[in-house]
């Protein structure tokens, strides 16, 4: 058994906790920031062989799996309601440069001004 890999683990199961929560709050720069960490300790993890990873090793990846796929899935629909606002935005400002193009600029005087 190997105490920095299950180190390690650990180290990663908590940020894959937090980015649940992360990814909930749709803090995006926290995310990536979560996601930098993570990286950083696959990166770690690689130098280390089968051999080295004990049996609760394992376990703690089985939970990280759990916890990464939650999270794909919750930030996929966090994804689609971001989407889903930005396409709503998009057809507003379509609808106020229409009526800007409209009643916006008109040549001549204004109706408002010769009227008193």
């Amino acid at each position: 058994m190997n105490s920095s890999t299950t180190i390690l683990l650990r180290e990663w199961r908590r940020l894959a906790e937090q980015e649940a929560t992360t990814i909930a709050s749709r803090e995006w720069t926290e995310l990536n920031e979560l996601l930098d960490q993570k990286d950083r300790i696959k990166d770690l993890l690689e130098d280390y062989e089968g051999p080295d990873f004990s049996e609760s090793d394992y376990q703690l990846v089985t939970e990280i799996i759990s916890i990464t796929g939650q999270n794909q899935q919750q930030l996929q629909l966090a994804m689609a309601a971001v989407q889903s606002q930005i396409q709503t935005e998009d057809r507003s400002l379509n609808t106020m440069r229409k009526v800007h193009q409209t009643y916006g600029q008109q040549d001549g005087p204004s109706f408002w001004h010769s009227y008193s």
